[in-house]
């Protein structure tokens, strides 16, 4: 039990002296190691880190298939273009895109800044470099993003980050611009629609007055109307929830895709309302005039065209307005301010490494001298016998 610890001994003693008496040596490749970091550290431009911390917008979210839920159709109408809680995917998206990225180095000239004017693409390859330097970090427990820049000059980091917001609020404000103007000119193609069928339906209602003298609709199939008028309204309001998610997000979104099934399903049951309504009918058709009958058609066609313009109207007068509203895409809680302390390169860690590499290196180099020199004479006759 106890040789192992003998034969160590023994290993370790002579190797400790060998150490010791090469110790000028061991000294002297560790000063060299030290002094050649504090040389190079000193050598090395200093970089300075700038932030900006952004929250989202506090807007309320739209809430349509939920104001659906509880009927509240004027809700509805008046939040329907409102802001959307969410992640930060689309602004990250916007931040990192070529666009914006193409923008900072054309502000600040980082095409010389980063030396590449000689290069054979001087802008692509700044803007490469320029992602190099800066990141994007979303904070899960607080919920906010942040933007850092690196850069050798303190006031031009913080001027970057800060550029940065606003080119995200820039091309933010285009997109939503356009998305807007693509929802709208759908409502004013639905709203015009509703307004050439209703003056269709009125002028047919007025013909068959004239002729028959009908005058209002039968009282016992007004309940009858009215459903199908509630039924035909939640129809348009899903339509229009989900032209609004798919211009915003595309139809790959899983809120596009719930308000597409929402949507879906309430068509479904406009259509079996539609199918069965001869049987929904409170009196037997065939108890009714064919005129009263064409009446009734005409009349319940107008309730429900009446209903739906008086939903599209604010609806499609928020659209005009979202168009031209500036939207900003965040708030700043912290807006950037140049640097005080470097980011780095760091000194310390520098030299310290560079110090502890240079006496563990001197270290092996004597002692694989030593070995070599003890050795040399065993090691070349066995090449020689071989």
């Amino acid at each position: 039990m106890s040789t192992p610890d003998k034969g160590a001994e023994h290993s370790l003693w002579p190797a400790l002296r060998v150490l010791w008496g090469q110790r000028w040596l061991i000294a002297v490749i560790t000063g060299i190691a030290a002094a050649g970091s504090v040389i190079i550290s000193l050598l090395l431009p200093s970089w300075y880190m700038a932030e900006t911390r952004l929250l989202l917008p506090g807007k309320p979210a739209s809430g349509l298939l939920s104001t659906l839920a509880t009927g509240s159709t004027s809700v509805t109408a008046t939040s329907l273009l409102g802001g959307i809680t969410g992640d930060f995917q689309r602004h990250l998206s916007i931040l990192d895109s070529r666009i914006v990225k193409e923008s900072v180095v054309h502000k600040f000239n980082l095409v010389n800044v980063y030396d590449l004017a000689d290069s054979d693409a001087p802008e692509y390859w700044a803007v490469r470099t320029l992602s190099r330097y800066v990141s994007f970090v979303v904070d899960q427990e607080y919920n906010h993003l942040t933007v850092r820049i690196l850069d050798r000059s303190p006031q031009r980091s913080a001027d970057m980050a800060n550029f940065f917001v606003e080119e995200l609020n820039r091309v933010n404000a285009r997109l939503a611009s356009q998305n807007a103007r693509v929802f709208r000119e759908k409502l004013e193609q639905r709203y015009s629609a509703f307004e050439a069928e209703l003056d269709s339906v009125s002028n047919a209602i007025r013909d068959i007055q004239v002729q028959s003298g009908i005058m209002d609709v039968s009282a016992q199939v007004e309940a009858f109307m009215t459903g199908m008028v509630e039924v035909r309204m939640n129809l348009l309001i899903a339509e229009v929830e989900y032209d609004r998610l798919y211009y915003l997000y595309g139809a790959n979104n899983s809120s596009v895709r719930s308000a597409k099934r929402a949507r879906d399903a309430v068509r479904s049951s406009y259509e079996e309302a539609l199918a069965g309504k001869e049987a929904l009918m409170p009196i037997a058709q065939d108890s009714l005039p064919e005129v009263a009958l064409q009446f009734q058609e005409l009349e319940m066609e107008r309730l429900i065209l009446a209903e739906l313009l008086a939903y599209t109207r604010p609806v499609l007068e928020e659209a005009r307005l979202e168009e031209q509203r500036q939207i900003e895409a965040v708030e700043v809680i912290d807006p950037a301010v140049p640097p005080v302390e470097k980011a780095r390169p760091v000194r310390s860690v520098i030299c310290i490494a560079s110090t502890a590499s240079g006496f563990i290196l001197s270290v092996m180099f004597v002692l694989l001298l030593t070995w070599w020199r003890e050795n040399y004479a065993v090691v070349a006759g066995k090449l020689d016998g071989g």
